[in-house]
């Protein structure tokens, strides 16, 4: 979400995954103060560093497409925070009032906000990181924030503890602030890589002798999704010592040949985790051949079929694919991730994008490119099986759509069946609604055609 001088404007945050709350632009009034502006030439502005990993607060010229980007808007920055110093991921930077997601852990709102905590602007959906406090002052580090002709980068914006418009969430895991436990850097010595495992291991600094009874090493894909996380007892009172990890014959894993890993250790003292920062490494020989599924194509379940959603959740999702229309093919290509597909047509090409923040299923958003410009986007949820409690349940959800449709539009509606399973609503040749049959199993959809003005609730 971007931010300028003395307001806050709101655009649709596709972080895709969308974040972000809105169709059109809202202005609201900006209570940070310190008004230093800097230029954005360079790319980084400001930076903070913890834990030893420095991570930058980049700009990019300004256009519309940065609100949504998955490196330059303000929610791209935390979660880059929170994945670099941590290996972490974070989610839910989504609203003025939801409270951040976090794989590991949870986070609680603080009337005493440390160093790497998340900033919710209450008023326009916008995020930042805590970079410094000093008595009752907060200094922010923040991306996506301008002044008011969109040319400098707002930096070292500040807060005072109490303001009503901000909120402060720490994270338990968060190990930035000042500590009464050990002064601890973790150096990594180079991995001993094979096909199906590896050796990782480092060297630990203790300088101040803090008597360590336990150490611990984190596993992730190369998504930064945990696949193990090991913790082991020890008694380790030296100044430096060592530590070392066989993955296959210790944690117990079996890695893939030719695949990307991320591995991250850390030292444990009174139940508080040390963490170094997080290092990667690829094993030996060839990846297997991936399967005939698409990397990033949604997957719906059973439980997600049952899934029901709020006339609010079907408003706001028209609106967040109603938006695509201001989109150039480059904005599709940058924004839309993970793109599982493309088509290509002749004259026009087709994107298709996994999702799972709009309607609370994992669906696609499939995009129709023609002459660089959007020219049609649909939502589509295809259900996991052919039954009759799927039939009913589309049924269902395609009602309660058509409903919130029609006090949604100002144009009529036409509706009709194709045939028996096909239930088709058309407004005119800017919305459609369809609850359709594919090979037996019942699939969902909405088609936006146009740039239509409708009554956004």
């Amino acid at each position: 979400m971007k931010m300028k001088h003395a307001a806050a404007i709101i655009c649709g945050t596709f972080v895709l995954a969308l974040a972000g709350t809105g169709l059109m632009p809202l202005e609201a009034r900006a209570d940070m103060g310190n008004y230093n502006f800097v230029s954005i030439d360079s790319g980084t502005v400001d930076s903070i560093t913890v834990n030893g990993v420095t991570v930058d607060a980049v700009y990019r010229p300004y256009d519309s497409s940065v609100n949504y980007d998955t490196t330059y808007s303000c929610a791209a920055f935390v979660k880059r925070f929170y994945s670099q110093v941590y290996g972490r991921s974070v989610s839910g930077l989504v609203s003025t009032t939801s409270v951040p997601v976090i794989d590991s852990g949870a986070f609680a709102q603080t009337n005493s906000p440390q160093v790497g905590d998340i900033i919710r602007d209450n008023e326009s959906v916008h995020w930042a990181i805590v970079k410094k406090v000093s008595g009752d002052t907060v200094t922010v580090i923040q991306q996506n924030a301008w002044n008011g002709s969109y040319t400098k980068a707002w930096v070292g914006a500040t807060i005072q503890k109490g303001d009503p418009r901000y909120s402060f969430f720490h994270w338990s895991g968060n190990t930035s602030f000042a500590q009464t436990g050990g002064n601890y850097t973790i150096h990594y010595q180079s991995p001993q890589i094979a096909e199906t495992t590896a050796v990782v291991s480092a060297k630990v600094d203790n300088p101040d002798r803090r008597q360590v009874r336990q150490v611990g090493c984190i596993l992730q894909d190369a998504a930064g999704n945990q696949i193990k996380k090991h913790v082991e007892n020890c008694v380790r009172p030296e100044s430096r010592f060592n530590m070392w990890y066989d993955i296959q014959g210790e944690l117990g894993v079996t890695l893939t040949p030719g695949t990307t890993y991320r591995y991250q250790f850390f030292v444990v003292e009174n139940g508080r985790e040390y963490p170094g920062t997080v290092q990667t490494f690829i094993t030996a020989g060839q990846a297997p051949a991936k399967e005939e599924t698409h990397e990033g194509e949604p997957k719906s379940t059973s439980e997600t079929d049952r899934v029901s959603v709020t006339d609010d959740d079907i408003n706001f999702a028209v609106a967040k694919v109603r938006e695509l229309f201001s989109w150039t093919e480059e904005d599709v290509k940058t924004c839309l991730e993970p793109i599982y597909k493309v088509s290509d047509k002749g004259n026009k090409k087709v994107y298709y994008a996994g999702v799972e923040t709009l309607m609370n299923r994992p669906a696609s958003i499939i995009v129709t490119v023609k002459d660089g410009k959007v020219t049609k986007a649909q939502w589509r949820y295809e259900y996991s099986e052919n039954s009759d409690e799927t039939m009913v349940l589309s049924e269902e959800l395609y009602q309660q759509m058509v409903d919130v449709t029609d006090h949604m539009m100002y144009t009529s509606r036409n509706s009709f069946c194709k045939e028996k399973d096909n239930l088709t609503s058309e407004y005119e040749k800017e919305l459609k609604v369809v609850r359709d049959v594919v090979d037996g199993t019942p699939y969902i959809a909405f088609t936006v055609m146009s740039a239509f003005d409708f009554n956004f609730r």
